[in-house]
C-alpha cells in the first residue's frame, strides 16, 4: 500500500511502495513546508528533480492531495495509479 511518511523534514511517499521515512527510493515525491508555503518536490527515477510550490494549505492533509495532483502532471502516465491512490 503506498502512503504518505512522515520524515525529519516533512512529508514523502516513494512511489515503489517502500516506507519512504526509512528508506529512500526513487521515484519519490517530498514534501516541504517553509514561510512561502508547501512545496512539493518530484524525485525522478533518473535522479533529477523539479520542485512544484503548492503555496499555502491549510493542512498537512491538503498539501498531500495538492502535491499528488500536482506530480500526475510532471511524473506522466506510467505513475498514475500509484499518485491516484494517494488521492483516495
Amino acid at each position: 500500500m503506498i502512503s504518505w511518511n512522515q520524515t525529519p523534514d516533512g512529508w514523502a511517499v516513494n512511489l515503489d511502495g517502500s516506507n519512504a521515512a526509512s528508506q529512500f527510493s526513487l521515484p519519490r515525491l517530498e514534501l516541504h513546508s517553509g514561510r512561502q508555503g508547501w512545496t512539493c518536490v518530484c524525485r525522478f527515477a533518473d535522479g533529477t528533480s523539479r520542485p512544484v510550490p503548492l503555496g499555502r494549505a491549510s493542512s498537512a492533509a491538503d498539501a498531500k492531495r495538492a502535491g499528488a495532483e500536482e506530480a500526475l502532471l510532471v511524473l506522466g502516465a506510467g505513475y498514475d495509479a500509484q499518485l491516484r491512490a494517494l488521492l483516495l
